[in-house]
């Protein structure tokens, strides 16, 4: 990728600049877009997990005094917990991070010979703005491999909560 000083100093072919400023601008919005999609499973799973969540601990709550049902409370309360921990998961790739923004700022053309110059100027800006777009694209991405990462490993604790409460029904009954 050519460097600022090179693209200052190079003779810009004005459709291959507004080509490669529209391509960067298309992956920087699928990025924005990949981010929104999963802030929506995020969102929706926190919820469905919060509820397994209280209704594990509640059960454990409403069983804990009862005779002859007292063995489940701690695979129910430990299986709660396994989904809390989905639950904070989620909770964290909700969290807004830095992404890259799709327009450039209004400082890079309210400058003197940029504002004012000729129209030979505007693809020498697409291409300065394409320069930025692969900085805002990769720090997206970054951002969305974090919130991946997240939904996965709570996803894989919702995978998780049915063995733990096998297992510790199991371990509990031979104990």
């Amino acid at each position: 990728m050519m460097t600022l000083a090179e693209l200052q100093d190079a003779q810009i072919n004005p459709l291959v600049a507004r080509e490669a400023y529209e391509q960067s601008a298309r992956r920087l919005a699928d990025a924005l877009d990949t981010k929104t999609a999963f802030e929506q499973k995020a969102f929706t799973l926190f919820g469905g997990y919060l509820t397994i969540t209280l209704a594990l601990f509640g059960a454990g709550g409403a069983i804990h005094s009862m005779p002859n049902t007292q063995h489940l409370v701690i695979p129910l309360w430990l299986t709660g917990a396994v989904f809390a921990g989905g639950a904070v998961c989620f909770m964290l790739a909700l969290i807004d991070k830095e992404y890259g923004a799709v327009a450039s700022h209004p400082e890079m053309w309210l400058n003197p010979g940029t504002i004012d110059g000729p129209d030979a100027v505007v693809p020498t800006m697409l291409a300065y703005i394409t320069f930025y777009h692969g900085a805002r694209i990769d720090t997206s991405v970054a951002m969305n491999n974090h919130k991946a990462k997240l939904i996965k490993a709570g996803i894989l604790a919702g995978i998780g909560g049915p063995i733990v409460f096998m297992l510790a029904v199991l371990c509990v009954g031979y104990a």
